[in-house]
């Protein structure tokens, strides 16, 4: 179980506690989504959701909304089945911190939103792509394209709609828990042949 997987600065994005990230996005008109058939809609296809059990249980996940134009949703605007056009934030917490957020757009992110969410996150860095010999040799659960130039966060692109960032620790630790958990199981899958 991932316990404590933040051990960089608290005042970046990643390693965000819970506190500041929501007095923030509920400043600027943001929700959090309290109806379990659309958070559960919402979670459908998030890379996040496979490693969910590996997190230890001061783990918790919330699913935010935001309109495009900053002002507080109607609850008659959230549909289960169909995104408002706005943005959902991912979060995953471990230990009331931030170790994951994805960013996902009712429609395609713009690349000057694009742009602007990779400096939000840079927190006085800078971002490197990352090319494919450096990711092959890379432990990672989700995978990334860009890392932060401290190593501490990593980013990928999630089709035309969504943007991750994850804790760099915490993305390696997952992937290595996943490896272990797949490699226990493997003996009992293939018995009986």
């Amino acid at each position: 179980m991932i316990n404590s997987m933040c051990s960089h600065a608290s005042d970046a994005r990643i390693g965000e506690r819970r506190d500041s990230i929501e007095r923030r996005l509920f400043a600027s008109g943001g929700i959090v989504y309290r109806d379990d058939a659309i958070e559960t809609t919402r979670r459908r296809g998030m890379p996040y959701v496979k490693y969910l059990e590996y997190l230890s249980g001061s783990s918790d996940v919330r699913i935010y909304f935001k309109t495009s134009d900053g002002r507080r949703p109607a609850s008659s605007e959230l549909e289960e089945r169909r995104m408002s056009n706005g943005w959902d934030l991912h979060v995953v917490y471990v230990g009331g911190k931030s170790v994951i957020e994805v960013y996902k757009r009712s429609q395609g992110i713009t690349e000057h939103e694009f742009n602007h969410l990779m400096a939000l996150h840079a927190e006085g860095s800078f971002w490197k792509r990352v090319s494919q010999e450096e990711k092959a040799e890379e432990v990672s659960a989700f995978g990334f394209d860009m890392l932060r130039d401290d190593g501490q966060v990593r980013a990928k692109k999630i089709g035309a709609d969504a943007v991750m960032f994850v804790d760099a620790e915490a993305d390696v630790r997952l992937a290595q828990m996943n490896t272990s958990d797949l490699q226990e199981k493997a003996p009992v899958s293939v018995e009986g042949f």
